[in-house]
């Protein structure tokens, strides 16, 4: 891609970043939305990707921008999303305009410069919302802690076949009640898809230390809940026109967080 276009979209992104938004509690509190933006990298680029990552953190870091915060988790093995918090539609909407402030705050030349870093890493990436269902997770504070080194992901994704979505939720319902009847330890946050994803789409995140411990825990969580197990599995697959899972990880070293 040409390096105008890129530095182009990447803006985009930084537009999406740079500016304040109105909290919708009831809908933050609930079910708050959260914008994904994802970057598919050149694996012979995935260094340089990391350097200029790190290079618009500390940019943000120095300018003291405490109106924004975004988190990174990289799925195996290239793929890179930015998981910022927006609450509600109101605050993606204020998202989308550019806030002079902050880029008065950062540099106009600095940002440039930050930017110009990313040219040549990617080809392709894209913008959605998810919107977190509490309702539907179990234990969704489950792992969140950075001092609890959960930093392993299991990404599994329905992709429910048009009009099944309240069956699907229904099926979520009772994975939570079975979850919940045997007391299992260890949480899962369900995601659904909004705007931006390909079709009706729920997204099931399990927080784990390392790989070992993600198989370890599946085998002792299958063991726990026997038939039962395999029974919500069948009613899920009769609601899908595919699924798809994938492992990952959270990188904090590339998260930008205020208090």
């Amino acid at each position: 891609m040409q390096t105008n276009i890129k530095l182009a979209l990447l803006g985009i992104f930084i537009s999406l970043l740079f500016s304040t938004f109105t909290v919708g509690q009831e809908e933050s509190n609930d079910s708050p939305l959260f914008l994904i933006h994802q970057d598919k990298v050149f694996p012979h680029k995935v260094e340089q990707y990391e350097k200029a990552f790190n290079n618009f953190r500390d940019l943000l870091e120095k300018s003291n921008v405490d109106e924004m915060s975004f988190t990174v988790a990289q799925m195996e093995y290239f793929t890179f999303s930015a998981v910022i918090p927006v609450n509600d539609y109101e605050g993606l909407a204020n998202h989308f305009a550019m806030n002079k402030g902050m880029i008065k705050k950062v540099g106009k030349e600095n940002l440039q410069n930050a930017l110009a870093m990313f040219d040549e890493c990617y080809d392709s990436h894209k913008n959605y919302l998810l919107r977190m269902r509490k309702d539907l997770s179990y234990k969704p504070e489950y792992g969140l802690d950075p001092e609890e080194g959960l930093n392993f992901r299991h990404f599994d994704f329905f992709h429910i076949i048009p009009g099944k979505e309240t069956e699907m939720v229904e099926v979520f319902e009772e994975w939570k009640k079975l979850y919940e009847s045997h007391n299992i330890e260890w949480g899962y946050r369900i995601y659904q898809g909004d705007l931006g994803t390909d079709g009706p789409m729920f997204l099931m995140v399990k927080p784990f230390k390392d790989r070992p411990d993600w198989a370890l825990k599946s085998d002792e969580i299958g063991k726990i809940l026997g038939k039962d197990q395999q029974m919500m599995q069948d009613k899920a697959t009769r609601l899908m026109w595919k699924f798809e899972h994938n492992n990952g990880k959270m990188r904090p070293d590339l998260a930008y967080t205020k208090e």
